[in-house]
């Protein structure tokens, strides 16, 4: 089973990363050159990809003796409320202000 979380923690990271880079790749190729927005959106959705690391790694990680990875509720809220707010952000109030 603990594969399964590991494999369960990689879907949920790789996700909340990919949906940030399109949210910001979308946002900046309207006021950029392609590449600058793509480079902007690859930072942004590496930060992500380590936030959310982060958030699922265990406190008092011992290598060899505790899981690598620890799936709790309150880390997949946190990650959705991130995930969320970016979405607002980037999609939600640009979409309200050109209308």
């Amino acid at each position: 089973m603990e594969n399964m979380d590991k494999i369960i923690v990689l879907v949920i990271t790789f996700t909340a990363a990919f949906a940030t880079w399109k949210m910001v790749f979308d946002f900046y190729k309207i006021r950029f050159h392609k590449i600058f927005a793509h480079i902007i959106a690859i930072i942004t959705a590496s930060f992500m990809f380590i936030s959310t690391m982060i958030l699922f790694a265990p406190s008092n990680y011992q290598r060899g003796v505790t899981p690598e990875v620890e799936i709790s509720f309150m880390a997949i809220i946190s990650v959705i409320v991130m995930v969320g707010v970016l979405y607002v952000f980037f999609k939600y109030i640009p979409s309200k202000k050109e209308k």
